[in-house]
């Protein structure tokens, strides 16, 4: 046995022993989120019916939401190439399952979670739903399964690749333990150029990596509601159309704990050269809008609920908007001038800076994009995407943007124009599928 074998033994028999000592933890971790339905299926004790009719089955694996809503248009790209096949879609959440669910079932999918990476869950799986391929999305990497897959003969495939800063320098470290696990894909698509650098500098062997665009971006331009869009913005423009109707806008959107501040504190630079400026306020996670309720009121900013004037309860005259639903960020982007994006003022990681740039906006954001480098070199190499650190350089961004509207809408556009070479990217990378099954997939 070598010294790379030796290591799969150990995580394989450190997997066995978290799967048999961790599982309360994993159990309160969901129930502590008001959660709980993903816990039996996900450790092996719960498995799905069986698998689906169709030849080749292919297996879909997307973390969560944004995974699985970027699996969809690949799913359907597979489809038109593979019209036998049978589908299987897995997620780790239940907000993944759900949308899975939502999407998949119709194209007679079976849809269920993944299971953790202990020995004995994965191996349950796998027998149970046989599948020809697995497809992975994004950065779902998981020794175990991939080791126990490749024995089975199953085609691999990482799709959309991304990997992030934090992952890279870990990956770049235990390169010659890395390179062992990845050699079992038999193809990898990276999204964009850097994710393809990467992957290229970690040793992965050229024949089996292709550069095909990013999914996400695919998706975005084909999903805009023009319709939605404008309604949005006449509900903000308010009861009094005419006389508030050139009114700027700004979306700071998905904005996590202790970026409210920031960008309050820079609202409030921002009106006294820009008295009629409206803040549509959209927190990542709706269920804090109460908490941020408090908050704008202890700073004298009156509010509204979107909620109330969706449902036609209010019409907009305060200078606030406070997002308090789910689903309609994407369409809000189109309703306003100019956006922020957060979860980049703090260290978490970053939000999808290519949501407001489908809809022509050059996004403001802060350092921390950990998650998102790959989107953030896609807006930078088309000179677009500013970055800001703070209050005062977050206000002077806005200001500059607000006070050069010829400026504000030539970034914008070249914010959209970087999304255009990923157009085609679901059917590219199904296109390689379809070719590695058509070339290994006889003997499986």
């Amino acid at each position: 046995m070598d010294y790379n074998q030796a290591l799969l033994q150990v995580y394989r028999g450190l997997s066995n022993l978290a799967g048999l000592v961790g599982w309360p933890w994993f159990y309160w971790h969901l129930k502590s989120r008001g959660r709980g339905e993903s816990f039996r299926p996900r450790l092996g004790l719960q498995l799905p019916a069986g698998p689906p009719p169709g030849y080749p089955r292919i297996w879909l694996h997307g973390a969560s939401v944004g995974e699985i809503q970027a699996a969809v248009p690949l799913a359907r790209e597979l489809k038109k190439l593979l019209p036998l096949a049978g589908l299987i879609v897995t997620t780790g959440t239940e907000t993944g399952q759900a949308l899975a669910r939502k999407h998949f079932t119709p194209l007679g999918a079976v849809v269920c979670y993944f299971p953790l990476d202990i020995p004995w869950a994965v191996r349950r799986y796998l027998e149970r739903l046989r599948p020809h391929l697995a497809v992975t999305l994004e950065s779902e990497i998981w020794p175990n399964f991939l080791e126990l897959a490749h024995q089975r003969r199953i085609l691999l495939v990482l799709t959309n690749a991304r990997i992030s800063d934090h992952t890279f320098r870990r990956y770049l470290r235990y390169r010659w333990y890395f390179n062992n696990i990845i050699s079992n894909y038999d193809l990898v698509t990276a999204g964009t150029s850097l994710d393809y650098q990467r992957l290229r500098e970690l040793g992965l062997d050229l024949d089996r990596l292709h550069l095909t665009g990013n999914l996400k971006c695919d998706r975005r331009l084909k999903a805009r509601d023009e319709a939605q869009a404008r309604e949005f913005q006449r509900l903000l423009q308010g009861a009094d159309a005419a006389s508030v109707a050139a009114a700027p806008v700004w979306l700071a959107a998905s904005s996590h704990a202790g970026e409210e501040e920031v960008v309050l504190a820079a609202y409030e630079q921002l009106r006294a050269p820009y008295p009629a400026l409206l803040l549509v306020l959209a927190p990542r996670h709706p269920e804090r809008a109460s908490a941020l309720g408090e908050l704008l009121t202890s700073r004298g900013l009156p509010f509204h609920l979107w909620s109330a004037l969706k449902a036609g309860q209010e019409s907009r005259r305060h200078p606030v908007v406070l997002v308090d639903t789910i689903g309609d960020l994407f369409s809000l982007y189109g309703a306003v001038d100019l956006a922020f994006v957060g979860g980049s003022l703090i260290p978490h990681g970053g939000q999808n800076l290519l949501e407001p740039a489908a809809w022509g906006l050059s996004p403001l954001y802060g350092p921390h994009l950990e998650n998102f480098r790959w989107a953030q070199a896609i807006l930078e190499e088309a000179g677009a995407g500013l970055e800001v650190s703070d209050a005062a350089s977050l206000a002077a961004a806005a200001a500059n943007l607000l006070q050069d509207p010829e400026r504000r809408r030539e970034l914008g556009s070249k914010a959209q124009a970087a999304l255009t070479p990923h157009q085609g990217a679901a059917r590219r990378q199904a296109e390689l599928i379809a070719e590695l099954w058509h070339k290994q997939g006889g003997s499986k």
